[in-house]
């Protein structure tokens, strides 16, 4: 099969191998399924630049010391309704999962629950920590701070993040609105795709390192930096974000993080900021998802252009997408297919578990 063609896995085989690849590595089995868990969750949402594809640089990561695979994650200051939590170097999708659970634990009890950790790691998807709390009838809210790949307004030199950022809101009949952004018009992880597929890059998007626009994955990789959304408006709310997180949680700074896939040996330092609020202590629950699917069906019956044949929601693609992707499978182009088989083999997993792919 050719690189750029692909093939249909379930999210079951994917999981389990991912799962499987994470545990051969040192980290324990409930935290190497939901690492797993969450990289698949990005690949059935269509998400693909933060799905399995990350698992070869997390491992890289492990094994050069960056990310500590049996991390020991701490309450370190504590409130009815808020907490700050050490992460320990964790993956960054164990130490994001544990604080919007605790985030959950508080704000079923108070109504509110905000938690901030400092110390993990690159955390995935935004939206999945944001979607969390909807099965508990609450807004979620998540953000994380990221190696600063943005200049400010005028500037030359990078200072902050694409830190992105994720609300989700629950809703009745209608799939929930969930808004997933980074602060830049494009992502690492596109890039990287892209780089790997031997594609072009979005125009418009990505700068090389001598600041001139590039549609080259590879130059851009090579020292480039994003550009934000809405100019100065992308710049500041990148760094609000970096605040919410970095400084809330005191851990560092975007300019103290160290880029995720050059130096593998070295803590990556992102703090989390995630927030849980329960419908019941506003509105009544069912009250407010009644006016939801209202609300988004006002929006859904917008007059289109011409060149529109239909008004999505935040997150509605996703959501379709997610639901022909479990009914007919991820996709796994021949290039990922290899490198995940390697990552298999060097982990002495049996070909049982990945012999899907071959």
């Amino acid at each position: 099969m050719a690189v750029t063609e692909s093939t249909r896995v379930s999210e079951k085989e994917l999981r389990e191998l991912a799962a499987a690849v994470l545990e051969a590595h040192g980290v324990p089995p409930e935290d190497a399924m939901i690492t797993a868990a969450h990289l698949v969750a990005a690949n059935l949402r269509g998400v693909d630049t933060h799905g399995v594809i990350r698992l070869k640089g997390y491992i890289q990561r492990i094994e050069s010391g960056g990310n500590n695979p049996r991390a020991n994650i701490k309450v370190v200051r504590d409130t009815q309704m808020t907490a700050v939590m050490d992460g320990d170097n964790s993956l960054g999708q164990v130490g994001g999962y544990r604080a919007m659970e605790l985030a959950i634990r508080k704000a079923e009890h108070a109504g509110i629950g905000v938690v901030a950790m400092r110390g993990s790691n690159h955390y995935g998807m935004a939206a999945y920590y944001a979607m969390m709390p909807l099965v508990h009838d609450m807004i979620g809210i998540s953000m994380t701070n990221v190696l600063a790949c943005m200049a400010p307004t005028g500037g030359t030199a990078a200072r902050v993040g694409n830190d992105p950022m994720s609300i989700a809101f629950p809703a009745g009949e209608e799939p929930p609105v969930v808004l997933d952004m980074a602060a830049s018009k494009s992502s690492w992880g596109k890039a990287i795709v892209c780089a790997q597929k031997g594609e072009p890059l979005p125009e418009g998007c990505f700068q090389d390192k001598r600041g001139a626009p590039t549609l080259d994955g590879n130059a851009f990789l090579d020292g480039g930096t994003l550009t934000p959304i809405a100019d100065h408006k992308g710049y500041g709310l990148a760094l609000a974000i970096s605040i919410m997180c970095g400084l809330l949680a005191d851990g560092a700074f975007d300019t103290a993080l160290p880029h995720l896939y050059k130096k593998l040996g070295e803590p990556g330092g992102n703090s989390f900021f995630m927030m849980a609020m329960k419908l019941d202590n506003f509105v009544p629950a069912d009250h407010f998802k009644g006016r939801m699917d209202e609300t988004i069906r006002e929006i859904r019956s917008t007059p289109k252009t011409p060149a529109v044949s239909r008004i999505y929601l935040p997150g509605e693609i996703e959501h379709e997408t997610e639901r022909e992707r479990k009914k007919h499978g991820v996709p796994v182009n021949r290039a990922l297919g290899d490198e995940l088989v390697s990552l298999a083999g060097e982990a002495g997993i049996g070909e049982s578990t990945y012999g899907f792919l071959m």
